[in-house]
């Protein structure tokens, strides 16, 4: 995997309206780098698309690229086209601390995303896998 900070733009994992405190997060899976979680109770389908809010939460901290703060985690959700085997970024907030603890670093809203492939063993990769097979 690349840099953090590079990986914290690409991944850009996004936040729901409501609060991240009281999701169910459920770990997915980890390497070198992160741990994975997923909220299974934000699950929305439509259609051969379907959201869930996500969680990446760093072993190393990165850094903003704009504000060079450090980034412990992101919590985000994206939206997985199931078939086309690709996601995009709807929104995502970076935090300063771990499990979206701490200040928020940025808060991005990114509805007109582009989809992306979903690279095998990737943190997207696991998470496809968790909501397109509950479609």
């Amino acid at each position: 995997m690349k840099k953090i900070s590079s990986f914290a733009l690409f991944a850009a994992l996004c936040v729901l309206p409501i609060s991240h405190s009281f999701a169910a997060w459920k770990e997915l899976g980890s390497n070198a780098l992160m741990v994975v979680y997923v909220d299974l109770d934000t699950v929305s389908a439509v259609g051969e698309k379907a959201q869930i809010m996500s969680m990446l939460d760093f072993k190393k901290p990165g850094v903003n690229p704009k504000t060079k703060q450090p980034v412990n985690s992101i919590i985000g959700i994206n939206e997985y086209n199931c078939p086309a085997v690709s996601y995009r970024p709807i929104e995502y907030k970076e935090f300063s601390g771990n499990k979206g603890t701490g200040d928020v670093v940025s808060d991005n809203k990114t509805p007109d995303s582009e989809f992306e492939p979903v690279v095998n063993e990737s943190w997207a990769a696991g998470v496809f896998n968790v909501v397109c097979q509950r479609k």
